[in-house]
């Protein structure tokens, strides 16, 4: 048996830079992990290929998702003579830009290679990763990266982050990524400033980088779900625009801040029954 903690990913920065023949988006990202994460235990079970997924989270438990398709590749290419029970006691919201189900299916790729010693390398599982998700393979590490590409290209970075929190605010609905890269492809994506942001963050500027924080799914998101952009405007209202982001395609809004922060604790106590909200620290 193993366990993996599979950590929540947070979008810092997201340019949409080109859409491919296959459908794909090229994309330009700074990514980082935060101390919110789904517990993921691996164990071998005596029925050659198989593969179950058992969690308190029921779209993880009927079968039908990246995260059991995964555990069922890895148990039919890799294991010839037994099987694997997942067990996933899931925290991080589902369809909400964090990267939940790329997180565990990163941890089953990561726990069965080190569980049957297959001695896979970092390049192999990022092959892996990239069957069935383009955020699968940055979920593979757990530090701050550049992402480039599909999501095959992931650079790590070196960020002190200076004592930064993280609020979370998630307005509990999804938002399909699918449908968000939809609109972009009509509407327009906006674009932002990568190679400044990246800059800020390699100066140690954090204040700056903050400043420089975008994401091109943010504008399409807020127009397509009235609760998310309510959720937004509440929290510039009550703290300020500075360091709001959304990450991902949404729904989840993100501020960066530095504690003690007196708003940022009003904010929680005010709207902790309407969002599922908390602070969370950088890993």
């Amino acid at each position: 048996m193993i366990t993996e903690k599979a950590y929540a990913k947070v979008n810092l920065f997201l340019n949409v830079v080109g859409k491919r023949k296959d459908g794909y988006h090229d994309l330009e990202m700074i990514n980082a992990k935060i101390d919110l994460y789904d517990t993921v235990t691996i164990e071998q079970i005596d029925v050659p290929g198989m593969a179950i997924i058992v969690s308190n989270d029921l779209f993880l438990s009927n079968q039908n998702n990246i995260v059991h398709d995964v555990a069922t590749h890895m148990a039919r290419k890799y294991l010839s003579e037994s099987g694997i029970k997942v067990s996933i006691d899931k925290k991080i919201p589902f369809g909400a830009g964090l990267a939940g189900n790329s997180a565990d299916a990163a941890a089953i790729i990561k726990g069965v290679n080190h569980l049957f010693n297959l001695e896979l390398t970092f390049s192999e599982m990022v092959d892996i990763a990239l069957l069935y998700g383009a955020d699968i393979p940055y979920c593979l590490i757990d530090a701050p990266a550049l992402i480039e590409g599909v999501g095959e290209k992931i650079t790590p970075i070196s960020v002190d982050w200076g004592g930064y929190g993280v609020l979370l605010v998630h307005p509990k609905v999804y938002v399909a990524t699918q449908d968000v890269f939809t609109l972009g492809d009509k509407k327009g994506f906006d674009e932002g400033d990568f190679k400044a942001a990246i800059k800020a963050l390699k100066d140690r500027d954090i204040s700056l980088f903050v400043s420089k924080m975008h994401n091109a799914l943010q504008h399409l998101s807020l127009e397509a779900n009235p609760v998310v952009a309510d959720a937004f405007q509440c929290m510039g209202e009550s703290l300020g625009t500075e360091g709001i982001i959304m990450t991902g395609s949404g729904s989840t809004l993100i501020k960066l801040f530095q504690p003690p922060a007196q708003a940022v604790d009003e904010f929680i106590a005010k709207y902790c029954d309407r969002y599922f909200i908390n602070i969370y620290k950088f890993l």
